[in-house]
């Protein structure tokens, strides 16, 4: 036993001896080591990092994945990839190692941005969502908002119609301000106010969505409604040619059921023999319609196909050391809409280049230009938004289109329907264009002082032109407008960052001061009443003419520091205050303090984790800050005039009237910024090391100091005034979960499903208990159908309630109100009067996504389902067709009361839209996209090739009668319109929302 160890310790002897020798002279054994990183699917790899661990020397693969590093044989050589699993070799005896790298789909996400910077997403603090160009990808989308639909918790994206080119609403956490704006701030590369509809969505690398107010605060008053910040993409490593085109088509999903001609007469025959009228349909007449129908205005207005045709070009990749790197890229979009003569056209551009100077200095140069036109939108005509669509609805369809002589029967020959002008006519003569042009210039730079140390430079410029023409003939006589409008800004933001680790402790502070303008200038006319018919271009020929001017400025300048401190990768600290100054409130009142505290603890070094197979990791998340809305137009705080119009023109000398001036706001020098206050508390949990992730987090927040448009009484001059007034609350859950469900070697399966609870509620309306509403009524009575109310949700209906129809023993007391039996009967107060009140609610609490893609082999499978609940949808086009102005339209009144059949359905008498006779449940679940594709690979010069079909919008599973409960309409009088939120859930006749079959093929090269 002795000899035994004797022998061991002379081996350990000469062992070390030899070791002594050889350590010196091991930096000199070097030798080129050659090899190819492939990728998952046998690929070359260009632009994969290979580093000699504990060194900074290194290199990266060129266009082929092929690499040439010097090493010696003990050295480690570290393989890594953005996407891929990071891979340690140690050199040995080899010369040449070849590897061949694997998908990391938790470091596909490991990168989130958080505004004027990155982490990583296991460092990050705050309440933020992510959407990655791979979630949507599968999916043809024309829009940005499309791609944010469903895959975001607490982010809710509705499509209030489906007019080309529309409006698409994105709201975060719910509604803060009753008359101010509720959009969130979007962030494109860095700089302040992106758009997302002029974003083409095939230039998106992600979008961060930043949510509570711990990561929102660093926006300060321009973050209270969320901030979207989206990366574009840029290019890398070998040349790539990508084509992609697909062809959609579009249809109603559903037509609205309406009497037929011969129906449509019989019944306006009996609602005048109960009032002792004669019919004015001959039994000939009726049984001429049983023969031959009539004219359906409905599907004349929405029966064309629509098409949408949508063509990307892109270029990307790099030089082949990757100090130079490109992204170039075209898009192109055709639409033409399911009403007739409404359409939608879009031309955009990109080039991202980026070049890396030297060591130190990084320069990038982002360009993007964009022409958008939409023809005939529904919601410019007059009155109010839908106005066509209610036409159609209500259109008499015994008068057809045309006459004998092939000219428009303008009117109803029989006086009967709507009675207006007819709504064929007017789309297929009238002329609305809408032109907008955007041009955005980003330039940055970063240089780096030291390894820790490092300045960057964002300057983003814009130019935003856009023109409107309008020629409406549905009018007595022809009216024609004209404005144009130019809106130019800039932004510089100078940053300095620091990061440091000490050990366990990693600290990093962050520095700004930020200048940003916005210039606003529109001028305009109006021609009204037509003497000769023609277009925009007579308005010499009208019979009065008007002309507007507006401009004004605005800047913020802003100051901002943040400090984050990690310990250990296990506790996490992050601060940040803000200082904004506006000149949209006076100095005194014109400085605002934005601070954020957030904390986060991560249990995963602890043994009962480290050592887990299963959950991974789990941390607690709290957070608290406030945010701002400066959210007033510019120059409000002083009294304005109005200077010339009909409203401010008087002749003096009895004659023509003269220009003149009226005044038109009172201006209030007290205003200052609304606060929103927000309180986050969130949990992370990791499994089977980040293969599943589950995100729970639960928020309040309050916005106090409402910039709020009060009423003044009449007897004080009337109108409204603007104070820092009422308080809104929201609060909420979101529930993120995702991950790889599957991963083999030929079958896949990626699904995130996102729940999102939101509850609205105004806490004060300074000193007043309710608000008029803003969404007037468009059956004549002069009435609102919306009304804000304190202790109440924003989207409050306002109308009677509806208690059926008067039965035949309730003659008598019918007849105390003037009415009879088969009328409709309201819920009345003491005194006898028709009770309006709160009668229902617009504004959805719970809204959830269910975004899946799988794969097999070369084939792919995309699934979304979208589900919103937890509203009302107040269904005014069904009220309007029942006929409570003119005539009955709907077939429910073929079950109409009558003394033999006492039904609900009242047979005449007034009816009153605004009630709860027409409120309906708007909770749905929507298929939102069923794509299936399959993908070709290596044919010639062509890397990829996939063919697909999709649809969109392919069932709906509701009980709404009405096209679509997700549409809203809102009066298109800013005035009267307010933020569109406290309006939301009514629709008058919104665009229906299509559903869409597509067919497309992507191509790279």
């Amino acid at each position: 036993m002795k000899h035994t160890k004797n022998r061991f310790e002379c081996k350990k002897l000469i062992f070390s001896f030899l070791l002594l020798i050889f350590i010196p002279l091991s930096g000199f054994a070097q030798s080129i080591i050659t090899g190819k990183v492939l990728d998952d699917t046998g690929m070359g790899n260009p632009g994969a990092t290979i580093l000699i661990k504990g060194t900074s020397q290194g290199t990266t693969t060129d266009f082929d994945g092929n690499y040439s590093i010097e090493a010696s044989p003990e050295d480690v050589l570290i393989f890594s990839f953005i996407g891929f699993k990071t891979q340690e070799i140690q050199v040995g005896n080899q010369t040449t190692i070849d590897i061949r790298m694997a998908v990391d789909a938790e470091s596909l996400n490991e990168v989130i941005v958080v505004g004027y910077g990155t982490v990583k997403k296991s460092d990050v603090v705050g309440s933020v969502s992510q959407v990655t160009a791979k979630s949507f990808e599968d999916q043809p989308v024309t829009r940005t908002e499309d791609a944010l639909q469903g895959r975001a918790s607490g982010v809710k994206v509705t499509r209030n119609s489906g007019q080309p080119g529309g409006e698409i609403k994105v709201r975060i956490r719910g509604v803060n301000s009753i008359t101010g704006n509720n959009s969130p701030l979007v962030v494109v590369d860095g700089v302040i106010g992106g758009d997302l509809s002029s974003i083409n969505p095939n230039d998106i690398a992600s979008m961060d969505v930043l949510k509570d107010a711990s990561a929102t605060a660093i926006y300060g008053s321009r973050g209270s409604n969320g901030v979207i910040l989206v990366t574009t993409k840029k290019g890398h490593g070998k040349g790539k040619i990508s084509v992609d085109y697909f062809v959609s088509f579009d249809d109603v999903r559903e037509y609205i059921p309406t009497l037929g001609a011969a129906d449509f007469a019989r019944i306006e025959n009996s609602s005048r023999a109960r009032v002792n009228s004669p019919a004015i349909y001959t039994d000939e007449e009726i049984a001429f319609f049983e023969r031959n129908g009539g004219t359906n205005y409905q599907k004349e207005l929405l029966g064309q196909q629509g098409l949408t045709q949508n063509l990307q070009l892109s270029a990307s990749g790099g030089s082949e050391n990757g100090n130079i790197n490109y992204f170039i890229s075209g898009n192109y979009v055709q639409q033409e809409g399911m009403v007739i003569e409404t359409g939608y056209e879009k031309y955009s551009i990109r080039s991202n280049i980026n070049a890396k100077v030297s060591d130190k200095l990084k320069l990038g140069l982002n360009l993007s230009a964009n022409r958008a036109k939409t023809k005939n939108n529904l919601d410019q005509f007059n009155l109010f938004e839908g106005r066509k669509i209610f036409q159609a609805l209500t259109w008499d369809p015994t008068t057809p289109i045309y006459n004998e002589n092939g000219d428009y029967n303008l009117y109803s020959l029989k006086s009967v329907g709507s009675g207006t002008y007819n709504p064929i006519a007017d789309m297929l003569e009238s002329d609305i264009q809408n032109v907008r042009d955007r041009v955005d210039i980003n330039f940055n730079a970063d240089y780096s002082f030291t390894d820790n140390l490092t300045y960057s430079l964002i300057v983003g410029a814009s130019s935003i032109n856009s023109s409107q023409q309008n020629y409406i003939v549905s009018q007595t006589l022809p009216d024609a407008n004209y404005s144009g409008a130019r809106t130019t800004g800039y932004q510089v933001s100078n940053i300095l960052t620091w990061n440091k680790t000490y050990g366990k402790h990693n600290i990093s502070a962050t520095g700004l001061y930020e200048f940003s303008q916005s210039e606003y200038s529109q001028n305009g006319w109006a021609s009204n009443d037509y003497i000769i018919s023609g277009n925009f271009y007579l308005a010499e020929l009208a019979q009065s003419f008007t002309a507007s001017n507006i401009y004004n400025k605005s800047d913020i300048q802003s100051l901002m520091a943040r400090g984050s401190y990690v310990f250990n990768e296990s506790l996490f600290a992050t601060a940040t205050i803000r200082m904004d100054q506006s000149s949209r409130f006076r100095d005194d009142n014109n400085t605002g303090y934005f601070p954020s505290l957030a904390l986060k603890y991560s249990f995963k070094k602890m043994n009962f984790l480290e050592n887990g197979t299963v959950l991974t990791d789990f941390a607690i998340r709290a957070g608290w800050g406030q945010v701002g809305n400066q959210n007033i137009a510019p120059y409000s705080t002083y009294p304005s005039s109005q200077i010339g119009g009909l409203d401010a023109s008087y002749p003096f000398s009895g004659g023509t009237p003269s220009p003149g001036a009226i005044p038109l706001g009172y201006g209030n020098p007290d205003l200052t910024w609304e606060t929103t206050t927000q309180t986050n508390v969130g949990l992370d949990l990791s499994f089977w090391n980040g293969r599943a992730n589950l995100t729970v987090d639960g928020y309040q927040k309050n916005t106090t100091d409402l910039l709020l448009d009060v009423p003044v009484p009449g007897t004080n001059g009337g109108g409204v005034i603007t104070q820092n007034i009422g308080e809104v609350e929201n609060y909420g859950i979101d529930v993120s979960l995702g991950g790889n469900i599957i991963r083999s070697e030929n079958f896949n399966w990626d699904s995130n499903f996102n729940f999102s609870y939101v509850k609205n509620k105004v806490i004060d309306l300074g000193g007043v208990n309710s608000i008029q509403g803003s969404f007037e009524a468009t059956d004549g009575t002069q009435s609102y159908w919306n009304v804000i109310e304190k202790g109440q949700p924003l989207g409050q209906f306002l109308g009677a309630t509806f208690l059926g129809t008067w039965k035949t023993a309730e003659a008598t007391e019918a007849a105390v109100f003037g009415r009879a039996p088969g009328d409709p009967k309201y819920l009345r107060d003491d005194s006898g009067d028709i009770v309006y009140q709160a009668i229902g609610n617009g504004t959805p609490t719970t809204f959830w996504g269910f975004n899946n893609t799988l794969t097999y082999k070369n084939w792919d499978l995309n699934l979304l389902i979208q589900g919103v609940s937890g509203f009302d949808v107040y269904n005014t086009m069904r009220g309007t067709i029942t006929g409570p102005q003119r005539s009955f339209m709907s077939p429910d009144q073929l079950n109409q009361w009558t003394p033999e059949n006492e039904t609900d359905i009242p047979a005449g008498g007034q009816s009153i839209i605004g009630s709860t006779r027409f409120i309906e449940d708007g909770s749905f679940v929507r298929l939102q996209n069923l794509a299936l594709g399959y993908t070709l690979r290596d044919i010639g010069s062509i890397e990829s090739l996939r063919l697909y079909v999709s649809g969109q919008n392919l069932f709906l599973i509701t009980d709404y009668s009405g096209y679509d409960p997700e549409l809203t309409s809102v009066a298109p009088d800013v005035e009267k319109r307010g933020n569109g939120d406290v309006a939301a859930g009514i629709d008058a006749g919104a665009y229906p929302n299509p559903r869409t079959i597509t067919l497309g093929f992507k191509l790279n090269f």
